[in-house]
């Protein structure tokens, strides 16, 4: 991360960052194209006229056309499914990839998508399903019951009915831990949310400094681990420049609960690439209120899929509101049908209470030893991108 990071931060790289032997040029090839970053790579080379090896730069440029090739299929499935939004008439909003590439980088070979990130008000989530039903869409992996999107999760996988489907994350709200639910309001995005042109439809992306946030915050509850998702708050702030404002962004992350993981993701962002925003943004982000609910919020976020039981636990902590918590226990311990088919291999006559019993019994367990393991007053460190500590 940090020797391709040299390459895209401010100053560009030093003599010592330039490769001196076919070796060191294939290692910095390698890295680049495996963090989808060969674009970005190639652009910095000419920003600060440095040759590239004849071998080297035909195989960064075949990485390159291989982003533009995927980023257009996406952009086209894309247009398909806003102007299915629009014929319904339900907003739709874009995140991440899919808004960047649009307002921001302007190039489909820059910055590579995985998949299409799309936002949506919970309150809408039954006429959304019928329409990608409608468009061809299908579900992706099943969640634990069929009402827990949108109430207590935050997205939902889709594919698209093309040949080649594409993957599609269907949010209702835009962050992952449950806390967020309940201290990001479920407008928040929308606020002055700009209008963009897409293939003949049109959809919405958040306004510059609130994509800041949600960009900086989707970073840093996974880790800040890919260097893209920090490029992209340096290339949000060098688009807007000037018209950027910076107070907007820290009074939000501010009143959203936000600004631990805003200002781990900054300061990340900062250590590998220079000045992200005015250093006063930074002060007043330190000087915000953190809870210890806000600190381990974040500091098991990226450990979400690994240890699911931890998982539960740390949304039972710190998640606002009583009856909302006991709600989301309640759908978790009693699965739906289709989930307990899945997890329970015996067919006879009852088999659905037995597997609702075995089902609770594993999750008592569970939970009991990830909440022993959280109040535990043995505490290690769970790494400088997150800045904070777990308990174990």
């Amino acid at each position: 991360m940090t020797q391709v990071a040299r390459w895209l931060s401010l100053s560009g790289p030093t003599p010592v960052d330039i490769p001196a032997t076919p070796e060191a040029w294939v290692e910095l090839k390698t890295l680049a194209v495996r963090a989808g970053l060969a674009g970005l790579l190639l652009e910095a080379t000419g920003a600060h006229q440095v040759e590239v090896p004849g071998d080297i730069a035909g195989r960064l440029r075949a990485a390159v056309m291989a982003v533009a090739a995927n980023n257009i299929h996406l952009q086209t499935e894309l247009g398909g499914i806003v102007r299915a939004f629009n014929r319904a008439n339900v907003p739709v909003m874009l995140l991440k990839g899919a808004a960047l590439n649009l307002s921001v980088y302007g190039r489909p070979d820059l910055r590579p998508m995985s998949d299409l990130d799309l936002l949506i008000h919970p309150g809408t989530a039954d006429a959304t399903l019928r329409l990608l039903a409608e468009h061809g869409c299908r579900r992706g992996f099943d969640l634990v019951r069929e009402d827990f999107f949108p109430r207590y999760h935050y997205e939902l996988e889709l594919f698209s009915g093309s040949v080649r489907p594409a993957r599609i994350d269907l949010h209702a709200r835009p962050l992952r831990p449950l806390r967020v639910s309940r201290t990001m309001p479920d407008n928040a995005l929308w606020q002055n949310a700009q209008l963009i042109h897409v293939d003949g439809g049109e959809a919405s992306i958040p306004r510059p400094e609130l994509m800041f946030i949600h960009l900086a915050a989707h970073a840093a509850y996974h880790g800040c681990s890919r260097l893209i998702w920090l490029y992209d708050l340096k290339r949000v702030a060098d688009a807007f420049g000037d018209s950027m404002d910076w107070a907007l962004m820290s009074t939000c992350a501010g009143q959203w609960r936000l600004s631990w993981p805003v200002l781990r993701a900054i300061e990340r962002a900062t250590e590998l690439l220079g000045p992200i925003c005015p250093g006063v943004v930074v002060k007043e982000l330190r000087e915000h209120p953190v809870s210890w609910r806000d600190r381990l919020s974040l500091a098991h976020a990226p450990q979400d899929a690994a240890a699911p039981a931890r998982h539960v636990a740390v949304n039972l902590l710190c998640t606002p509101g009583i009856r909302f918590r006991a709600g989301y226990l309640r759908s978790v311990v009693f699965a739906g049908r289709g989930h307990l088919a899945d997890s329970y291999p015996f067919r006879h006559w009852g088999w659905p209470v037995c597997a609702q019993l075995w089902r609770v019994v594993r999750i008592v367990g569970r939970l009991t030893r990830a909440l022993l393991g959280i109040l535990s007053p043995v505490r290690r460190p769970v790494g400088r991108r997150t800045g904070a500590v777990l308990a174990d």
